[in-house]
């Protein structure tokens, strides 16, 4: 993410007094690396597992995607908001897009009116096989929110000595 932009990682404290992250970018595809990036530099610091932390970044980097899709769909360059917070048994996250309903409809089947998994619902299917809790709900102005948690796994045994 350059920061011409304006899009940086700001940290900052919730009203549990755990780390929250909030990352806002471009809706521009080539970002969801960096993205994915600090995901996981936060999960590991959250002492999530390996595999957590793996499912965590995809989980993320598609709702991100779909948002992306959806914004480039309406033709607008507002940015997608992120937000990671750190809770006692899990990481939440939401990811906040501005585009409008119509970006968002499934794409219908020309041949017999039946409508199709499109990319959108893929992605999103994909995040909640991936999470705990999936909630997608629009959000007042146009626009809708995506929010997940994902527990942080057992604790890792102390090391030896």
């Amino acid at each position: 993410m350059d920061d011409d932009a304006g899009e940086q990682p700001a940290p900052a404290a919730s009203p549990g007094g755990t780390a929250t992250v909030r990352l806002a970018f471009p809706p521009e595809p080539r970002l969801l690396g960096t993205v994915r990036l600090v995901v996981g530099i936060v999960a590991r610091k959250a002492g999530m597992d390996d595999e957590g932390i793996e499912d965590l970044k995809v989980a993320v980097s598609e709702a991100c995607a779909v948002a992306v899709a959806d914004l480039n769909r309406a033709h607008r360059p507002d940015p997608i908001e992120v937000d990671l917070h750190e809770a006692a048994a899990h990481l939440g996250i939401e990811v906040r897009d501005r585009a409008p309903p119509a970006s968002r409809l499934a794409a219908v089947s020309a041949a017999d009116g039946e409508v199709d998994l499109d990319d959108r619902q893929l992605g999103l299917a994909l995040v909640g096989a991936l999470v705990d809790d999936l909630r997608i709900m629009d959000l007042e102005g146009g626009g809708s929110r995506t929010s997940f948690s994902l527990r942080r796994g057992p604790e890792l045994p102390p090391p030896l000595t």
